[in-house]
């Protein structure tokens, strides 16, 4: 197994690993160990394709088949490459302890290696198990272990993984300065390598450097790399790069005030979100059927089997399944295709009582805010209930048992088995009321863990099967992605609309604006809004209200103001246009209109003491008869009077 052979085939592999799967699947005998090098080859090669498209465990079989021709012929090279994809495929597995022994395996043969690349692998794959553990401080040893064989790998694409990897340990542990530092230099040996080419890796440098900047709030530099990472993405039609830069340049010109600009952008991260989530929802319902598919010819294998044998109970039940996984997939299409909780809990409704009947029906989502599990539908032979909350901590809840032990749970019979499960009930058994007697609670699990769950529930023992059991997980997989995206859904509207609203209100004050001051004043300065007043006011004494009492109590004197003009002139539009510089624009206005809005605000501010310094406010008004009056020269008028009136009081 050569070096410069395995890495040209591995090259080609990571480009197409799912058309090097089409080659080698049907080739590759998967029973027995390989017998010579070039199966052993494949086999690895098989392994490692497998890895590339999320077969974890489908990965794992491969991967020992070769390393055990590895063992027996000695191959220092290709021990090391097995012991590391298995490393990968079982930190994947969340087997920790098993990707521990592999990858620390590899290190220790990457000594007798004489390429210092497959040590510094070797050292990144043990700083990133110790990454995924929290052990911040091992993972930083590890890679900074590597780092002192960098001079080994110099004008190589590793020197800039290596580089890249320690940022990321660095940022997990807080030191985002150290970190930019080294993304920085994987920028530029990326740059170096790939020369004109553009290739992921360069493209995803550029996205973390501006999100490092971002994150120490230097937002001219995040704002940059954003926008070259941007650039490039879009041309690549990388979407998941796409998505994370616009949201992170959205942040940064927010942050800057500039709202137009940031609800711009965040639309477009909306889009290329939903582009992902489409992709990835493709992907995972394809894997679904995968498994239905290996489900059901699984079944059909037994079922030859007990047809032979006569177990004609047994086939019966297994053609049950199958019938009801051939459902499934339809039934997830239509789940996942809604956005909408009532129309999802419509959808699985109708689904699970075609499928088998169920006494009491409910789906709880979780709020770990609150520690509560809450139900939002729930009935009893297709009657609503009253809708309850469990708190994931009650030991009497089997609703909470199953989320605070992230384990689904099945009884057969709750009088003979509720112990495995409760350490209390309210009524124990036996009960005289009416009460569940075979139970199923199965997990509704997303990305970042348990979501919530759904019920059947029946009066009768033993009324569902182990084969029930597994169509209801099935088709919680289903529902989780249907909640997940229509949960996203709503918190990216939210978003939107709480952008929308920045972009034309004050945010301290919640008064309107200059930017729709300007649009207001254009709106209204028409013939059929005549006569049109406009109040130009700025307050007194509040530089000297920040300085002696800081600016916190500068920002209350703010809102204080805001809150009395629009008490005052509530039927008219307030603007906050800068600093402590307001406008009030009057519709259908008079002379004497006007004067009574300024008396009245004027009186209104003496009823309110904070600190030592009164809060005060200098006002000028003008009107605007016509069209043919500039509104320039309305505003001139109105804030020169306004003027005159702040002269009028510093000389009081």
């Amino acid at each position: 197994m050569q070096s410069k052979e395995i890495d040209r085939k591995l090259e080609a592999l990571e480009n197409e690993p799912r058309e090097m799967i089409g080659l080698l699947e049907n080739t590759i005998d998967l029973t027995q160990l390989a017998q010579s090098s070039e199966a052993a080859l494949d086999l690895f090669l098989l392994g490692r394709a497998y890895l590339l498209t999320g077969k974890q465990e489908e990965a794992i079989k491969p991967l020992n088949l070769a390393l055990g021709y590895y063992l027996l012929s000695n191959s220092v090279l290709g021990r090391f490459n097995c012991f590391t994809n298995l490393g990968i495929a079982y930190r994947e597995l969340k087997e920790i302890e098993l990707s521990i022994d592999s990858f620390e395996k590899a290190y220790h043969l990457s000594y007798e290696i004489d390429d210092f690349k497959y040590l510094i692998k070797a050292l990144l794959n043990l700083g990133s198990i110790y990454s995924d553990l929290d052990n911040k401080s091992k993972a930083i040893e590890m890679i900074e272990k590597a780092l002192e064989y960098k001079s080994h790998i110099e004008d190589t694409k590793i020197l800039g993984d290596l580089y890249n990897n320690y940022a990321y340990t660095l940022l997990g542990a807080g030191r985002a300065e150290e970190a930019l530092q080294y993304l920085l230099l994987a920028k530029d040996v990326y740059k170096k390598h790939y020369g004109d080419r553009l290739h992921i890796n360069y493209i995803i440098v550029l996205a973390n450097i501006g999100e490092t900047y971002l994150m120490i709030k230097a937002y001219h530099q995040a704002a940059a790399y954003l926008k070259d990472a941007l650039e490039l993405s879009r041309a690549e039609g990388m979407d998941f790069i796409t998505m994370d830069c616009c949201l992170n340049l959205s942040k940064v010109y927010e942050s800057q005030g500039r709202y137009k600009e940031a609800l711009l952008i965040y639309k477009e991260y909306i889009e290329s979100r939903k582009r992902v989530e489409k992709s990835e929802n493709n992907e995972e319902i394809q894997m679904l059927k995968e498994r239905l598919k290996l489900e059901t010819e699984k079944s059909e294998k037994e079922i030859d089997v007990l047809r032979n044998v006569e177990l004609k109970s047994k086939t019966m039940e297994l053609e049950k399944t199958l019938k009801n996984l051939s459902l499934i997939g339809t039934i997830g299409q239509k789940l996942t295709s809604s956005m909408d909780m009532d129309e999802i809990y419509s959808i699985l409704k109708t689904s699970i009582y075609d499928l088998m009947r169920a006494d009491v029906f409910g789906l709880a989502l979780c709020d770990y805010d609150s520690n509560k599990i809450l139900y939002k539908y729930f009935e009893h032979r297709g009657q609503a209930l009253p809708l309850m909350e469990v708190s994931i901590h009650d030991r009497s809840a089997l609703t909470a048992y199953a989320v605070y032990n992230d384990k689904d749970v099945f009884i057969g019979n709750f009088d003979e088995e509720y112990q495995n499960y409760l350490e209390r009930i309210s009524v124990g058994p036996p009960m005289d009321q009416e009460h569940a007697k075979c139970i199923i609670y199965c997990r509704l699990v997303g990305e970042n863990g348990v979501l919530g769950l759904i019920t059947l529930q029946s009066y009768n023992v033993n009324e569902y099967t182990e084969s029930d059991f597994e169509v209801i997980k099935a088709l919680a997989s289903y529902v989780a992605i249907a909640i997940a995206n229509a949960q996203k859904k709503n918190l990216i509207s939210e978003k939107a609309r709480e952008l929308e609203y920045l972009s034309y209100n004050d945010p301290l004050t919640g008064v309107y604006n200059r930017r729709f001051f300007n649009y207001c004043m254009n709106k209204y300065s028409k013939e059929e809004h005549m006569p049109l007043g406009l109040i130009v006011g700025d307050m007194n004494n509040l530089k000297k209200i920040n300085d002696f009492h800081g600016h916190l109590m500068g920002d209350q004197y703010l809102i204080e103001i805001s809150n009395i003009l629009k008490s005052v002139a509530h039927q008219n539009f307030i603007f906050r246009l800068g600093g402590d510089e307001f406008a009030i624009l009057v519709t259908g206005a008079t002379k004497s209109l006007m004067e009574e809005i300024l008396v009245k605000i004027q009186n209104a501010c003496l009823n309110v003491d904070l600190v030592d310094i009164p809060l005060t406010i200098s006002l000028g008004y003008e009107m605007m008869y016509g069209i043919e009056q500039d509104l320039n020269s309305v505003f001139a008028s109105a804030e020169t009077k306004m003027y005159e009136e702040k002269r009028s009081y510093h000389k009081n």
